[in-house]
């Protein structure tokens, strides 16, 4: 088949699975009309689900949720192996307008990316029963979804567990084997735990060597002369740090307690990822950086920018970029909302994951972060990377990526 890329298929391809879900003809016909009359608010796709809001009478608000079964990490992986042996790889999934092509199971490994009518449910909180059933205005949500489809397809792939801007940078990374869900993205771990040590320390002796007997009491002569030791002490006995880590522990601690003395109160933020981050920047820190890519799994270039959102956001601008995590529909919602106005491409979808809105046609992404600010990202070398301007009003966030973009674009 030889026929040019277009994206419309996808849209028709999940009405057709919407209708066949729904199956009750007047439930269509109600959903089409609120579709067509009532003001949704924004669109918000995650993983898994997709959600948006109502108003109903009285000043009250319904809030359905279209739930989509996501994919497999083994699926995915035979849909990207599918699509990374065809010759036109780059045309067909390079970018957001994924061609319908791949609406066909046969075009991505036998794995079908439009969900069926089995892997769609709904919930609503416009009234007791649709609590776990189709109602008017979850099926509308679908076809709001359906609507956004037509242009910009790449939200399906949200929908059904990895988004498509991972799909994207592991397509163009030529020869990389497509990875599961643990494999990091933009240099930042996306799965597993935060590492729980917050200084580097020397690996633990193996299981099978005996620890050193603790030395038993001696008399001390606290009335002498005692020489003060001035050469290099030996090294402490595994599974202790190494003494360069000790030093730098002492060291860090007196940082930290004249911070105190000062009435430098340290931010609240929690994960042990922040902590690195303000210790890395420190004098005694330089040492493990090497260390620390180790242990949290970041390359080079990761490294450089969890170290600018350190220097950009603070310890929670570092936790916002190594840690994405849960975040309420209203505060994604809001955000949307305001930054409306200010997005060049104002039809273009926002694309809702985790704690970030990501506006690809802007090249500008922001993280919500633990202090409850936006700290502002973009992606000039297809990268995501923070820049300046973190702030609690996600407009002003987005205003300082914008700044960014055009600063960027003056420097030779």
């Amino acid at each position: 088949m030889n026929r040019p890329h277009t994206t419309t298929g996808w849209a028709h391809a999940l009405s057709a699975a919407l209708a066949r879900a729904a199956g009750d003809t007047a439930l269509l016909d109600a959903a089409r009309r609120l579709f067509l009359t009532a003001e949704a608010g924004p669109l918000n796709v995650n993983r898994g689900f997709a959600t948006t809001k109502f108003p109903l009478p009285g000043g009250r608000v319904a809030r359905p949720r279209l739930l989509v079964a996501e994919l497999t990490d083994t699926g995915w992986d035979r849909v990207e192996t599918a699509i990374r042996a065809r010759p036109d790889a780059t045309a067909v999934a390079g970018t957001a307008a994924v061609s319908d092509l791949l609406t066909d199971p046969a075009h991505t490994g036998g794995v079908p990316l439009v969900p069926g009518p089995e892997d769609i449910s709904h919930t609503c909180t416009c009234a007791p029963e649709a609590a776990d059933a189709a109602c008017p205005h979850s099926v509308a949500l679908g076809m709001l979804l359906a609507e956004r489809l037509l242009t910009t397809p790449a939200a399906l792939f949200t929908l059904r567990g990895r988004p498509h801007q991972h799909v994207k940078k592991r397509l163009r990374a030529s020869g990389t084997p497509p990875g599961g869900a643990g494999t990091p993205v933009s240099g930042t771990p996306v799965s597993g735990p935060p590492p729980t040590a917050t200084v580097p320390a020397q690996a633990p002796a193996p299981p099978s060597l005996p620890a050193p007997p603790i030395p038993g009491p001696v008399d001390l002569d606290l009335t002498g002369a005692r020489p003060v030791p001035t050469g290099a002490l030996a090294e402490p006995p595994a599974p202790l740090p190494a003494a360069g880590a000790l030093d730098a522990l002492a060291a860090d601690a007196a940082h930290r307690a004249g911070a105190l003395l000062d009435g430098q109160e340290p931010p609240a933020c929690p994960g042990p990822g922040s902590d690195i981050a303000r210790f890395l920047a420190l004098p005694h820190g330089v040492p493990f950086r090497q260390a620390a890519m180790d242990r949290l799994g970041l390359d080079l270039v990761g490294m450089g920018h969890y170290r600018l959102a350190h220097a950009h956001g603070g310890p929670c601008g570092a936790a916002a970029y190594l840690e994405p995590f849960a975040v309420g529909h209203d505060v994604l919602a809001d955000a949307q909302a305001r930054i409306q106005p200010l997005r060049p491409a104002a039809t273009a979808p926002v694309v809702c994951e985790h704690n970030r809105l990501t506006d690809d046609a802007a090249g500008i992404q922001l993280r919500y972060g633990p202090d409850g600010r936006w700290h502002p990202y973009r992606a000039p070398y297809g990268v995501w990377q923070p820049v300046p301007g973190p702030s609690a009003d996600p407009a002003r966030a987005y205003r300082a990526a914008r700044t960014a973009g055009r600063t960027n674009r003056r420097t030779p």
